[in-house]
């Protein structure tokens, strides 16, 4: 039972409950100790590796590779927690959508080895407390915010499909309902419902697709909030799909 598992973590699931939907299934893992190494929040999904036995003795190999990512983001939205299983902060008019040329330039900044703040919702700890803990207590504003180098290799904007709001909507609600646990559902929902009924939300949204190749500790949704800001429009996460983590990819992901 030293082993390592390429997991794919569903969308709206927790890491804990990918692994406990796999040992139910697996029995023979039953009371072996099992670590994911690097977290996907419950929006995300795609590859999980988890280090069962003696192999959580390398987590810190498996957490420091090397990543890829696929995701999603609309503008004119942000939420508190930079991505759809958050509050809607902000709302600001998109007069003119971006092209992928533009989306392009603009990324190249954040090419190379970069400096790049955590989210307010994460687990980075700060005087013994993480992030999201001063977050939920509405107390953020207080904290340092601190940051962190992070290497990026690729990164480029690969399309853009537009939807109505009826259309994301519904994805967004499915996805945020379908998530178990204390993750304040009840009102993101309501704030996200808000927002698509007001008389100032669009009646169609671009939903751009990009990918990137980055090193550990790098956030998407930082990522795409920092973009929205750099293009004076804001900006939310709309989904993310890690496809690679190291040697571990997808298409090999045990589901």
């Amino acid at each position: 039972m030293d082993t390592v598992l390429n997991l794919y973590k569903r969308k709206s699931e927790t890491p804990l409950q990918t692994m406990g939907r796999f040992v139910a299934s697996h029995p023979e893992y039953a009371g072996v100790k099992m670590t994911y190494a690097g977290r996907l929040d419950p929006m995300a999904e795609g590859v999980l590796v988890v280090l069962s036995g003696e192999k959580n003795k390398e987590r810190d190999v498996y957490t420091g590779m090397d990543k890829d990512y696929e995701f999603e983001l609309v503008f004119g939205v942000e939420t508190d927690t930079l991505d759809t299983l958050g509050l809607v902060t902000t709302q600001k008019p998109v007069t003119k959508e971006p092209s992928l040329d533009e989306m392009n330039g603009a990324l190249k900044k954040y090419l190379g080895s970069i400096e790049q703040a955590y989210p307010a919702y994460s687990s980075k700890v700060v005087d013994g407390t993480p992030l999201f803990e001063y977050a939920r207590r509405g107390v953020i504003g207080s904290v340092v915010m601190p940051k962190h180098v992070v290497n990026v290799s690729r990164l480029e904007a690969t399309g853009v499909q537009k939807v109505s709001k009826e259309e994301l909507w519904k994805g967004v609600r499915e996805s945020i309902l379908a998530v178990t646990g204390d993750f304040r559902q009840k009102h993101i929902v309501e704030a996200w419902e808000a927002y698509f009924s007001s008389s100032t939300a669009p009646q169609s949204l671009f939903v751009y697709k990009l990918s990137v190749s980055c090193g550990s500790g790098f956030y998407v949704r930082q990522l795409v909030s920092d973009l929205g800001r750099d293009l004076g429009l804001g900006a939310v996460t709309v989904s993310i799909i890690r496809t690679r983590v190291g040697e571990y990819g997808i298409a090999d992901s045990v589901r």
